[in-house]
């Protein structure tokens, strides 16, 4: 079970990612608001002959692969080995005062948000090449429901803590 002070740790970190998620949402929707702007004439920088579908193609396979890498790199930095040292940016945490846990999953949640979020930055830049609002709106869709199915869950939290105390009694 999970302890009072470990409880006010987790709520404390939750709120800070999901504050974060939100913001990098609203980043979406900015791209979206940029391209909407009257004025702007983006026709592409492309001639006829630029090959905006191939590489809307190359962008749509470089999207499934930011959306499976940040599957297995979250899976894999949400792991706990018993009697493996902690990674540096868990070690800075420590000396903030904060518990490795929080730094391990703060990492791993924004690293996959990140991932996430270079899905719509391709659709942004598409749209700027001439690819159309249909290609941004496809483009920004996937990298919204990414974001969605790798936001911060307090649950997910409470078993890396779970984790982590299981780890440190198996290595006593």
């Amino acid at each position: 079970m999970v302890e009072a002070q470990e409880r006010d740790a987790i709520d404390k970190g939750v709120k800070t990612l999901w504050v974060i998620w939100a913001a990098m949402l609203v980043s979406l929707l900015m791209y979206v608001f940029i391209c909407h702007q009257p004025g702007i004439g983006f026709k592409g920088v492309g001639g006829t002959d630029f090959p905006i579908g191939l590489l809307r193609n190359i962008f749509f396979g470089a999207g499934a692969a930011a959306w499976f890498m940040a599957y297995f790199m979250r899976r894999s930095m949400l792991s706990v080995r018993a009697g493996i040292s902690k990674p540096k940016p868990v070690e800075r945490m420590v000396k903030w005062d904060a518990p490795p846990y929080i730094a391990k999953y703060a990492t791993a949640v924004i690293v996959s948000l990140a991932l996430s979020e270079s899905i719509g930055i391709y659709g942004f830049v598409l749209f700027l090449l001439g690819g159309g609002f249909k290609t941004l709106y496809t483009f920004i869709g996937i990298s919204a429901l990414a974001m969605v199915f790798y936001r911060p869950k307090r649950e997910e939290m409470e078993r890396l803590v779970m984790a982590y105390k299981q780890a440190g009694e198996e290595s006593r």
